[in-house]
């Protein structure tokens, strides 16, 4: 009797998940070979989403849970360049730039630890001067160009769009990446290991109430962690419907296409195969955090009759 409840308490949760209405969105528009590929790129390398591998002697019972969680830091980094005749003189332009905006910073509670300026290059520019008489085209020395980047970290993302308008006045346009950091990683894995061994506790109860095996010996478990930033998983789509046209092999039209704007959005990790999923609920993009427990039992073999 307890088989068939099983079994049908299995079959309703399958057919309750599957009857949820869905809302696809825009994102439908993406291109899903495009998808899948970077989705590949992204996922931690344990996907196995069986609950019970087991044999006549042997259970392994595996638990996978992720947790979603917001950054107590951020480092944004922000480029910029100078042009000019002589390389001293494209450094002094920059630094002038870059003083002001610190100068800026220090006014909004930036402290002076939390800024770097980091040298990136100087190059010689190059042009061409065109003579139409002879026909010739000469290339000749512009000038120099300087660039360097600005890291600033914060501890809340309020601040970065405040950061990227601020630099703005200083000709400062090139954000090139924000990096989302947690502090205290060892704490992070504690703790989801504590919450994958409860998910185990209840898998290993169920299990053996169910079937009644005897294990022998002392089981041997090892586990995964790894985490995941935002910055890998933006999809993108553009999403429109256009009409066709026909032409004949002389027709005199040339068909110009319109500029379709393209989407980027957030999509994590998907849930499908996680026994259980913490802060699912909060919008903010933050860090996803993977713990996989595998525990490896030997049973006691069944007589034969």
């Amino acid at each position: 009797m307890k088989k068939l409840t099983f079994t049908f308490f299995l079959i309703m949760t399958s057919f309750l998940s599957l009857s949820k209405a869905q809302v696809g969105g825009n994102q439908i528009y993406r291109d899903k070979n495009n998808y899948d590929n970077s989705l590949s790129k992204t996922l931690p390398e344990f996907n196995n989403t069986n609950s019970y591998f087991a044999t006549d002697s042997t259970l392994v019972v595996n638990v996978k849970v992720l947790m979603n969680k917001t950054a107590d830091r951020y480092k944004l980094i922000l480029g910029l360049n100078e042009e000019a005749e002589t390389p001293k003189i494209a450094i002094e332009n920059i630094n002038r730039r870059i003083n002001g905006f610190i100068k800026r910073l220090s006014s909004m509670g930036v402290k002076s630890d939390d800024i770097f300026v980091d040298f990136i290059s100087q190059t010689k520019i190059y042009d061409y001067n065109i003579n139409k008489d002879s026909q010739t085209v000469v290339q000749k020395m512009e000038g120099f160009e300087t660039k360097k980047n600005v890291i600033i970290t914060v501890n809340k993302h309020s601040m970065i769009e405040k950061l990227i308008s601020e630099a703005s006045d200083f000709q400062i346009y090139d954000v090139i990446k924000v990096d989302y950091i947690n502090s205290d990683i060892d704490h992070i894995q504690e703790d989801l290991l504590k919450e994958a061994y409860k998910v185990f506790e209840k898998k290993k109860e169920n299990y053996f109430n169910l079937f009644k095996k005897e294990i022998i010996g002392s089981p041997t478990a090892t586990s995964g962690f790894t985490y995941i930033f935002p910055k890998s998983q933006y999809q993108n789509y553009t999403a429109y419907e256009s009409a066709y046209v026909t032409y004949q092999s002389d027709s005199r039209y040339i068909k110009k296409e319109e500029r379709k704007s393209k989407t980027f959005y957030y999509d994590g990790t998907d849930y499908t195969g996680f026994d259980k999923v913490i802060h699912n609920a909060d919008p903010e993009v933050g860090i996803q955090y993977i713990m996989n427990l595998n525990v490896k039992y030997d049973l006691k073999k069944n007589k034969e009759k």
